[in-house]
């Protein structure tokens, strides 16, 4: 496995492999970038994140090759996309992967579909976590700001993390909050047995709506990943449910087996 190392000033790429942001939503965008200035790092936007049409930002190649210059941008340290949304797959078969520099990727929802076939196929650390337009408030809690500091970890070095006291349900957009986030609802943790477990291995997953699309595919082959990039290490699998019921995601875990 590589990991990258976000440096302090690095340049961060913005485009939009997924969903853009239409016109009426720009201000949001906008002061997200803004946001990220005043953290001291450099912005290069691609014209994707200002577009939206059809469920998607641009046409599949359209968004793949801006993504595939960005990766290739020995300048850009970290590519991060506005938010998420419904057919980052439709480029997956444009994408230049060998080519790909050792960088950060930082997403989730339909942005790990690229997360977990950039990894696999090259055993380059991805980063489940924030979109950019999350990032746009006065402050973030504690759980959200710690993106920077994952990023930032060196060879050797160690990060705790800790699993934030509450998770929001649902938007409220008629009441802004400082943090983005509405986070009303606690947060708990359940093991099956109800007793105290520890794990370790490496970590892998994604949006389960999307990445079980992957499954047999050139762009899902753990197998593969895991002999020749973590050395069969065992691998702890976590999942993100968006849409799914719970019949189809229990179908969804049976297929992945």
């Amino acid at each position: 496995m590589r990991y990258p190392v976000l440096q302090a000033g690095a340049t961060i790429g913005i485009t939009a492999p997924s969903s853009g942001v239409q016109t009426e939503l720009h201000d949001l965008l906008e002061r997200s970038i803004e946001r990220m200035k005043l953290e001291g790092f450099n912005v290069i936007c691609g014209e994707t994140i200002w577009t939206q049409d059809k469920a998607k930002s641009a046409p599949a190649r359209v968004r793949a090759a801006e993504l595939n210059d960005m990766m290739r941008d020995a300048e850009i340290s970290l590519v991060i996309p506005p938010w998420g949304g419904e057919l980052l797959i439709e480029i997956l078969e444009h994408l230049d992967f060998e080519y790909f520099q050792s960088k950060w990727l930082l997403g989730y929802s339909d942005l790990s579909v690229l997360l977990l076939a950039f990894t696999l196929k090259t055993g380059i650390a991805t980063a489940h976590g924030t979109n950019l337009i999350e990032l746009r408030g006065e402050s973030s809690d504690a759980t959200s700001a710690k993106w920077h500091a994952v990023l930032s970890t060196g060879a050797g070095e160690s990060i705790i993390q800790y699993s934030s006291p509450e998770y929001q349900k649902a938007w409220d957009h008629d009441n802004p909050s400082p943090y983005v986030y509405h986070l009303t609802e606690p947060t708990y943790w359940r093991t099956v047995q109800d007793t105290r477990v520890e794990l370790q291995g490496r970590l892998l997953g994604g949006c389960i709506d999307v990445i079980r699309h992957l499954i047999g595919t050139p762009f899902g082959d753990v197998q593969q990943f895991q002999q020749h990039h973590i050395h069969n290490e065992p691998i702890l699998w976590y999942l993100e449910n968006c849409e799914l019921s719970t019949t189809d995601l229990r179908r969804s875990l049976r297929w992945c087996r």
